[in-house]
């Protein structure tokens, strides 16, 4: 499910020019904001249903939007709106018992870092240059990461594709689509991360897995390779359909001819590469018809989204101080 104003659309604009170059300003320390303190007033602001928020939560959420989305016209009213709409969100996860752990809000963390070329600590130092304190951001992406999951949970129940609309769609869209689609085998080298490891191994291990990368040269002479590196997993490798594969990679992925490999892909535990064994163009509209129920569901899980919050928003008590 996409929503271009929660998680998805700021991972997105996570990886524009404008963005890597704002945070490689705070990286290098060349913005004057000065790292984020701990707020000198906490007076609270607005009440959400009982619910608290204070004026430097409105501070925090304004300075991360002028990091992000740069002319916004009004960024201190887009920060209030926002905060509003995540309590309430937020609220609607506590009565249902849905909650995101805090690995998976480090893992979106960390995934944005990876796309300005940052570790995390580097990434969440960059942030205090300017003047944002990582757990801002945090709290921003725990709240899409739940609502999203809330939206799922509803969705399950209120949303239902039906063969004919994806025949309607495909005949509305007619030439537009691909009549046919790449299967890939693909073999997967892990190189593993213990947890809590210092940023001085992830680029130890980061540097490992390159090297394995400019040494490769095809499936078959994988394993004997990876005896020369440690704590390394060549998994056997499988037969996948290009449309079936992570969005993350299947960009680079699709380049590849047979006998090349991935750049390296961090993830919370481990750096992996996709090597390519096989490719084969078939004759399949699977993709296509992939293709057309995902913008369905996209469409109709987005009306959906909106119209929960519509609803939250309606039963709300909100009281500004």
């Amino acid at each position: 499910m996409n929503d271009s104003t929660g998680l998805s659309g700021f991972l997105r604009f996570s990886r524009t020019v404008a963005f890597c170059a704002v945070v490689a300003a705070g990286a290098a320390g060349t913005l004057v904001a000065g790292s984020a303190r701990p707020a000198v007033a906490t007076s609270i602001a607005i009440l959400v249903n009982d619910e608290p928020v204070t004026q430097y939560d409105i501070a925090q959420r304004q300075k991360l939007i002028q990091a992000t989305a740069r002319g916004t016209a009004n960024p201190k009213q887009k920060a209030i709106d926002e905060l509003i709409d995540e309590r309430l969100k937020m609220q609607a996860a506590r009565r249902v018992g849905i909650t995101v752990s805090s690995a998976e809000v480090d893992q979106a963390f960390n995934a944005i870092a990876s796309r300005v070329q940052l570790s995390p600590s580097q990434f969440g130092q960059a942030l205090q240059q300017l003047g944002v304190n990582p757990s801002t951001l945090k709290k921003r992406l725990e709240a899409d990461l739940t609502w999203r999951n809330v939206v799922r949970a509803r969705f399950r129940s209120s949303v239902n594709i039906r063969d004919r609309d994806i025949e309607v769609a495909l005949a509305r869209k007619g030439e537009e689509l691909p009549s046919t689609s790449v299967e890939l085998e693909i073999q997967q080298i892990i190189f593993i991360i213990p947890q809590d490891s210092s940023d001085a191994y992830i680029r130890q291990r980061t540097a490992d897995a390159q090297a394995f990368r400019s040494k490769y040269t095809g499936c078959d002479s994988a394993r004997d390779l990876a005896k020369s590196f440690r704590d390394i997993v060549v998994k056997d490798s499988v037969r996948r359909n290009l449309a079936d594969i992570a969005s993350n990679v299947v960009d680079e992925l699709k380049d590849i001819q047979v006998g090349g490999i991935t750049s390296p892909n961090k993830g919370p535990i481990a750096i992996d590469l996709l090597g390519v064994c096989d490719r084969e163009e078939i004759q399949d509209t699977s993709a296509a018809r992939k293709q057309v129920q995902n913008e369905l569901m996209n469409e109709q899980g987005e009306r959906l989204a909106r119209r929960l919050l519509i609803d939250l928003k309606q039963s709300a008590v909100i009281e500004y101080r």
